[in-house]
């Protein structure tokens, strides 16, 4: 009988039997550490189990990027035009422009710093991070040189290596779905990534045994957010969710070392958009919690606007909603009476709806401030209701209050306005429990918008309302159905130690 192959990196580390799955040891999930891979004789393609190598096992030397056209979309105009201006053209025309840069197979560049910068391939890369992408990761800052995901995560990524190739899988993924190249996305991003997470993983391990330096332990955060922004870009799912559970075991040390007052601007920027999406996952899933609300009061404190204008949710909600996870993770594990869980519920409800989103403060003078935190209000007044009773009829008159609420608010930001992207989660959970085709049509033409606008596109949020809405319309047919259809049910797999993170941004 043939042998399987060899074990993964950290199944030999540990010196003990690997399962040799692909493309990641089960072994090495069910214990919750991130499995390294195989030996560098072998490339995996399809890490995200799809495309014509699922599966395979495909030595590095046979993997090349597809050949670009010989002339760019771009060179093609100007050349056409003579000596005449060219046109505006699209960010995906440009887009293409760029990769037709890219012809250098990622197994040619050497693992050193200084080789990968000089990379024509790393050039093309980082520059559409920065012009393309950047730009639509925080509101109203956009193409502005202080916009954080430039002025931290690029000057960190030329220093360490790690953080590099993350920002390369992300970029790379992004092009090819812009540019229909499967080989950007199947080839070239996932071998980024696969060096992100060996990098990532050792790092993890150094500070598990060391003290990591300030640099280092900001290189982790960006690493972490960066390749959950690649999980977003290619699935909306990151697998088994480890990242963001990763990230907290690095802030652990940081808290009990020096007390993380926010003195650290560049740490409180990453370790707030991580401690959003961990409230985000937690949506799908209690148990998934994992940042405390001791961290969540820093980064509100000392965040400022910067965690508004990345994740639109208005601070104070945030630390709501946290408390009131916190105390649904403590009923879940049976950590806490019935009587005080719904005791917390009620009072969450009750200073939510009391909030007062006219007496706040925001990033900017623009009126249509309120009308995102009015949203954002009424989406975790809607998922309060759910953890209340999550059999409730999406009927309920007081479940359809809080939807229109949602849905009027989400209303008063038009398409062209940048605070549209950040109004994802408000328009799933409102989605979830509307009830007409119009309502559920409006949902999804604003999802469309917002892809058209940010060119990045998340499949989760629209998949999951669709499966609830066909189970609902379903159930609904079949006489005397008076419960409720809920998206969780389409985001826990029973058979998974370790469920994945649904990341609806």
């Amino acid at each position: 009988m043939p042998r399987a192959g060899p074990a993964c990196m950290t199944c030999r580390e540990k010196c003990r039997k690997c399962d040799r799955g692909r493309p990641s040891c089960q072994r090495c999930i069910s214990k919750g550490l991130v499995c390294q891979g195989y030996p560098d004789q072998f490339r995996f393609c399809g890490i995200a189990s799809r495309g014509k190598w699922k599966n395979a096992r495909i030595p590095a030397n046979e993997m090349t990027l597809q050949s670009p056209p010989a002339t760019s979309p771009l060179e093609q105009q100007t050349a056409s035009e003579g000596s005449t201006p060219p046109a505006p053209v699209s960010r995906t025309s440009r887009s293409m422009a760029i990769e037709s840069v890219l012809v250098q197979p990622v197994a040619e560049v050497r693992d050193d710093l200084k080789s990968l910068l000089a990379s024509a391939q790393t050039k093309a890369l980082l520059h559409h991070y920065d012009s393309f992408m950047a730009p639509h990761q925080i509101a109203e800052i956009g193409d502005e040189q202080d916009n954080p995901y430039r002025a931290y995560i690029l000057p960190l990524a030329k220093k360490q290596i790690g953080l590099l190739y993350a920002v390369l899988g992300l970029s790379a993924v992004h092009l090819g779905r812009l540019t229909s190249n499967k080989a950007l996305i199947e080839t070239t991003s996932v071998e980024y990534r696969v060096k992100a997470i060996r990098a990532l993983s050792d790092q993890v391990r150094k500070g598990q045994n060391t003290s990591l330096s300030e640099e280092e332990e900001d290189c982790v955060f960006a690493t972490i957010q960066v390749m959950l922004l690649h999980d977003i870009a290619e699935s909306g799912i990151s697998e088994h969710g480890i990242h963001i559970t990763g990230a907290m075991s690095v802030c652990k040390p940081m808290l009990i070392s020096e007390g993380f007052n926010g003195r650290r601007q560049r740490a409180v920027f990453f370790i707030g958009n991580l401690a959003w999406l961990d409230i985000i996952r937690s949506f799908a899933g209690t148990r998934r919690l994992c940042f405390t609300q001791e961290i969540r009061e820093m980064v509100a404190t000392a965040g400022g606007h910067r965690f508004e204008l990345v994740n639109g949710c208005p601070r104070e909600i945030f630390l709501i909603i946290g408390a009131v996870l916190d105390k649904a993770k403590e009923y879940k594990m049976g950590w806490t009476s019935d009587e005080d869980f719904r005791s917390t519920l009620m009072s969450a409800k009750f200073e939510l709806h009391a909030w007062d989103p006219k007496d706040k403060t925001y990033p900017s003078s623009d009126p249509r401030w309120i009308s995102v935190a009015i949203a954002f209000q009424y989406a975790c007044i809607l998922h309060v209701h759910r953890l209340l009773d999550p059999s409730q009829p999406a009927s309920s008159p007081e479940i359809q209050a809080a939807v229109v609420k949602t849905l009027d608010a989400t209303a008063e930001i038009p398409s062209e306005c940048s605070l549209i992207e950040l109004l994802i989660l408000p328009l799933f959970m409102a989605g979830a429990d509307s009830l007409s085709r119009h309502s559920q049509y409006y949902v999804l033409s604003r999802f469309r918008e917002i892809e058209r606008r940010s060119e990045m596109r998340n499949p989760v949020p629209a998949d999951l309302l669709k499966q609830v809405w066909a189970a609902r319309e379903a159930e609904t047919s079949a006489a005397g159905h008076e419960g409720n259809i809920s998206w969780r049910d389409f985001t826990c797999f029973p058979e998974l130690p370790r469920q994945h993170d649904y990341l609806i941004i």
